[in-house]
């Protein structure tokens, strides 16, 4: 119940980060800067959530940090993969694929230097 619920923290503060970037992103389209431009800012923010919520929950676990990175990038990747699913487009191409992929990896990396950090 306890892993449970610590998910959860983690599932909230990334879908309101994951909200907050996405409307400055939107902002930013709209001033006029190049949609190439905020797709870069997009991944770029992504990969350092990934990275630093995986990072804190291994930390904070302190054991089989790959293995707390995986379950969190997955679970990050499905609410990520439903909302594109439910708001944008029902298709589902390789590039987006390869996009979760990059992302779990990020998580998986985090995770993994999280459980490597000592407490003090």
């Amino acid at each position: 119940m306890n892993k449970l619920i610590n998910y959860a923290k983690f599932i909230g503060i990334f879908l309101i980060i994951e909200l907050m970037i996405t409307f400055i992103s939107s902002l930013l389209n709209l001033i006029g800067l190049n949609s190439g431009i905020t797709t870069i800012i997009l991944l770029i923010s992504n990969l350092i959530i990934f990275f630093i919520l995986s990072y804190h929950n291994a930390y904070k676990l302190q054991k089989k940090g790959y293995l707390e990175g995986l379950i969190l990038g997955l679970i990050f990747i499905f609410f990520m993969f439903i909302i594109k699913l439910i708001l944008f487009e029902n298709n589902v191409y390789i590039s987006t694929i390869i996009y979760y992929i990059i992302l779990l990896l990020s998580s998986l990396l985090g995770g993994m230097m999280g459980v490597n950090k000592k407490k003090k």
